[in-house]
């Protein structure tokens, strides 16, 4: 208690000599300068919370990959045929299933209910198109081939080696169905290809970070998506940081941070 007056005594003291008025417009000014400083502060630890989460994850797909591989061969052994059969995903999600931690396993819940179950934002396509899995830490994981022989090249003119066998995508969400679920800042995307995983946006790949990790570009691959900010994976995991939400001018071999 007298450790509590002493302390009340001690922050009186600071406002000695000031009118109320004065004092009033101190702490005025204080709440604001707070008000404008605590939503970047809230912002910046759940970037590095994020960050955390993304790496962890592609640690464990890359495990689950190296296992995967190790029972069954390369991918283009698996006995995949492409985008557009439905069997091929299934055998995709279920080559990785038996080595990863799973809250929900939404591989062969019936299509009618997997939207309710699992909370996929649009059952009919990626049922159709792909298959999910929701690790032990919430992270929702989506399995989508493009091609069964491995033959898809994101090489870019560049040239990439990593990227000249892309045999399909692995999609994540990193808190499921809450939001933002917005590409770049909680959904992220690697590429499965023959030699492994490889994070969207790498340097030297045909879907470039400078282009498909920039929020002023709206469309920046129209023949490959929609979207936007799809490129931010690499670059989240190799400098640590999502500085792409704040400045526009990040660049593989110039700027890697705002400021």
């Amino acid at each position: 208690m007298t450790r509590h007056i002493g302390a009340f005594n001690d922050f009186k003291g600071l406002f000695q000599g000031f009118t109320l008025a004065e004092v009033l417009i101190t702490l005025g000014i204080i709440g604001v300068v707070a008000a404008m400083t605590m939503p970047s502060l809230i912002q910046d630890k759940q970037n590095t919370e994020r960050i955390s989460q993304l790496k962890k994850v592609y640690s464990t797909l890359s495990q689950a990959y190296l296992q995967a591989v190790s029972e069954k061969g390369t991918p283009d052994e698996w006995g995949m045929t492409g985008m557009y059969d439905e069997t091929s995903h299934y055998i995709f999600a279920t080559a990785f299933r038996p080595y990863l931690k799973l809250a929900k396993d939404c591989i062969d819940i019936p299509e009618n209910a997997v939207r309710e179950e699992c909370g996929i934002s649009d059952s009919l396509y990626l049922y159709k198109n792909a298959r999910s899995v929701i690790l032990i830490d919430g992270t929702l994981v989506t399995f989508r081939i493009y091609t069964g022989a491995c033959t898809a090249n994101y090489s870019g003119s560049s040239g990439n080696n990593a990227l000249k066998n892309t045999c399909g995508a692995i999609s994540i969400d990193l808190n499921g169905k809450r939001l933002p679920n917005n590409n770049g800042e909680d959904r992220f995307l690697f590429y499965f290809t023959k030699n492994g995983l490889v994070p969207f946006g790498i340097k030297k790949s045909s879907l470039e970070f400078e282009k498909a990790c920039n929020r002023k570009i709206e469309l920046p691959y129209p023949t490959y998506s929609p979207g936007n900010m799809y490129g931010c994976t690499a670059w989240v995991i190799y400098n640590e940081n999502m500085d792409y939400l704040k400045c526009d001018d990040l660049s593989w071999d110039g700027k890697i941070k705002c400021r």
